[in-house]
């Protein structure tokens, strides 16, 4: 189910910043995954349409507090630094799945593994983030008399939260970050600074301290899952001779049956519609990225035989034509669109 690996995740440029503040937009999912800073992400669009990304997010000494908002389903694929702690809170149950697991309503996803991770997240995805260091983490814990779960933080899973005090983390993120977009704050105050964090580090400690969720899916899921991985893989790693269903059940020594249960199980969808759609996303990269000089090398590059019928798929998953894509990567393309803490859409990008 990944892409090539994700190089090292950097130090974010904000950690030294003494404003410590970011809004962000842009309407391409290329460089929407860019513009989280400190994490290291690459995104496939799923459903179809122009796409349109928001994010705001501050930054206090070891946390960083974010919300992101996706209009169309995205996969995500994300590493954070292996020092850190990551903890996502959905807006609103929206069937958003970690690792292939779907979330339950008011469940917490988290991971501290610093490994590569999956999310799949649907239309109108909203969700807020925290990342901390596990270094002030665990002093936060250890103040408080609790021992951080080292264990349950090795892999991507999510968490049950008694709604009350999910409902409560939301509306705190929330209110952090409008308070400190609409200038409401003393961020810049090194002892309000640690205060904040503080309050943070206490909210995450206390969903990490919540009881593991039961709804961890039987072996038969992972199973499942293994499958959907070993497919995508397949896919993915053989650009020159890129396989069909057929072949694919061949080689994992599957019915077509099993493989296309196994994709709407995890995915949602069926193996051809799924995998064509991370085709559509590779061009796009190519494109973008000046891999490939012409439509027509990416297109065939990724197995599109038919030119006609790909640019019709393409702009009805990009809302634009290939060859207009092709243009937005020539010299002088606007890349993100920063906005100022003055600019109206602010205020709708924090409520």
């Amino acid at each position: 189910m990944r892409p090539p690996s994700v190089p090292p995740v950097a130090t974010s440029p904000l950690a030294d910043d003494s404003t410590a503040m970011r809004w962000s937009q842009s309407d391409d999912v290329v460089a929407h995954a860019a513009n989280l800073s400190g994490w290291q992400q690459q995104y496939d669009q799923l459903s179809g349409g122009a796409f349109r990304g928001q994010l705001a997010e501050v930054w206090f000494d070891e946390v960083q507090v974010f919300r992101e908002r996706t209009s169309h389903a995205v996969r995500q694929t994300c590493r954070i630094r292996p020092d850190t702690v990551w903890c996502g809170i959905t807006m609103a149950p929206d069937g958003s799945r970690i690792e292939g697991h779907r979330v339950g309503d008011s469940g917490v996803m988290v991971n501290g593994s610093g490994d590569e991770f999956e999310l799949l997240t649907p239309n109108h995805h909203d969700i807020l983030g925290i990342v901390a260091s596990r270094s002030a983490l665990r002093a936060a814990a250890q103040a408080q008399g609790q021992a951080l779960n080292d264990q349950m933080l090795s892999q991507p899973t999510w968490l049950a939260c008694n709604p009350v005090a999910h409902a409560q983390l939301r509306r705190g993120l929330a209110l952090l970050l409008g308070q400190a977009g609409n200038g409401e704050s003393c961020h810049d105050h090194g002892a309000a600074r640690r205060f904040a964090q503080a309050a943070v580090l206490d909210t995450l400690l206390s969903v990490l301290s919540a009881p593991r969720s039961d709804g961890r899916e039987c072996l038969s899921f992972e199973r499942r899952k293994r499958l959907v991985q070993r497919a995508c893989e397949q896919t993915t790693s053989h650009s020159q001779a890129l396989p069909t269903v057929p072949d694919l059940c061949e080689h994992l020594h599957v019915s077509h049956r099993t493989l296309q249960y196994a994709f709407e199980t995890v995915v949602g969808a069926s193996p051809v519609a799924y995998l064509r759609t991370l085709r559509l996303n590779a061009v796009r990269r190519d494109l973008l990225t000046g891999t490939m000089q012409t439509v027509q090398e990416a297109a065939g590059q990724h197995g599109f035989w038919s030119l006609s019928q790909f640019s019709s798929d393409y702009r009805r998953q990009f809302a634009e034509r290939p060859s207009q894509t092709l243009a937005r990567a020539r010299p002088g393309r606007a890349g993100e669109q920063p906005l100022s803490p003055s600019t109206p859409m602010l205020a709708a990008t924090l409520q």
